[in-house]
């Protein structure tokens, strides 16, 4: 008997340890008892070389979990069919901007329950993701649901463009993959992760970029304006990249904003950008972040001015292409 009960204790310890080893020593109550450990022995073992994390999830070590041992623990605690969501998997794809360091959210279907344990928090959905990948013992929503998730529920319009814009230019994911999940999404609540959506689609690269593109749209003078096209002068020479173009005249538009711009060198090709584009007869109107959103009329009807100044002269000659065709041609 004592032979049989050393021979049970090493073959739970060795589950025991390939489990932990995948798991960053995490388990559920329900892996430890499939692993042959008794209620006894868990009870032993916590408070002296194990610790509770969430109801039914034990950590085999009595230290902090770091922000990877975190999201392990939260999976175990949601279950198998849970999927980190929002902006837990936008974060995890690369979004700096929906980055939440407290909380933790986690997607079920909807007949499973929803549920809280600490800063954990466990949704349900009737839409599932059904694009969830497989990362070791985490599952992990998909790049487009995640980042339309985080942008419908964080707090503030200007976060959810920032969130957006980012997945976008960094190409985690393609903007017309977010119009689609937009579009399959319910509309209840969509409001600012749609006009999130639109100024990523414009070719807003920052949200004074996409603060720029919105107050333009407003005008009953200008036309259309591209966001951030690609810009050839007539002998082939690249130019800088404008925030705003106005192209039946030339005209560009261009966000300086010392954010962006904190080491000299920013500050000096930003300069010299400006200079280039004036040396080929585009026109270049200046305007700054704050000035996007208190003065918003003032800057409105100084481009409106600048526009009608210069729509009687010859246009540069200098050759655009939106931003949305040279995505399509990726």
């Amino acid at each position: 008997p004592r032979q049989c009960r050393t021979g049970q204790i090493r073959l739970m310890d060795i589950r025991l340890n390939s489990l932990t080893e995948r798991q960053q020593g995490l388990v559920s109550r329900a892996q430890l008892q499939t692993c042959g450990v008794t209620r006894d022995e868990l009870r032993w073992r916590l408070g002296r070389i194990w610790r509770s994390v969430h109801p039914g999830v034990v950590a085999t070590f009595t230290g902090c979990l770091s922000p990877h041992q975190r999201l392990i623990a939260a999976q175990l605690y949601a279950g198998p069919h849970a999927y980190l969501s929002s902006w837990t998997a936008a974060s995890w794809y690369g979004v700096e901007t929906a980055r939440e360091p407290s909380i933790i959210r986690l997607t079920v279907p909807a007949h499973l329950t929803a549920r809280r344990s600490g800063l954990v928090h466990v949704s349900r959905t009737t839409r599932v993701d059904q694009a969830v990948q497989e990362r070791g013992p985490l599952r992990i929503g998909s790049r487009a649901r995640a980042v339309i998730d985080a942008a419908r529920e964080v707090k503030g319009a200007r976060r959810a463009q920032a969130i957006v814009i980012e997945a976008v230019q960094r190409r985690i994911v393609p903007v017309e993959d977010l119009r689609h999940e937009l579009e399959a999404g319910p509309r209840r609540g969509s409001g600012q992760v749609r006009r999130a959506v639109w100024a990523a689609e414009a070719g807003a690269w920052s949200v004074p970029e996409a603060d720029l593109l919105d107050l333009l749209a407003e005008s009953e003078i200008l036309p259309v304006a591209w966001g951030n096209p690609a810009l050839t002068a007539e002998s082939g020479e690249r130019l800088p990249t404008p925030d705003a173009w106005l192209d039946d005249v030339g005209l560009a538009v261009q966000v300086h904003s010392r954010a962006f711009h904190a080491r000299d060198s920013d500050w000096e090709a930003t300069v010299s950008g400006d200079s280039l584009l004036s040396e080929h007869g585009v026109v270049v109107i200046g305007v700054t972040p704050t000035s996007l959103t208190t003065n918003r009329d003032s800057v409105r009807h100084r481009v409106e001015r600048a526009y009608l100044a210069v729509r009687d002269r010859s246009r540069p000659r200098v050759y655009a292409v939106p931003r949305t065709e040279l995505r399509s041609n990726r």
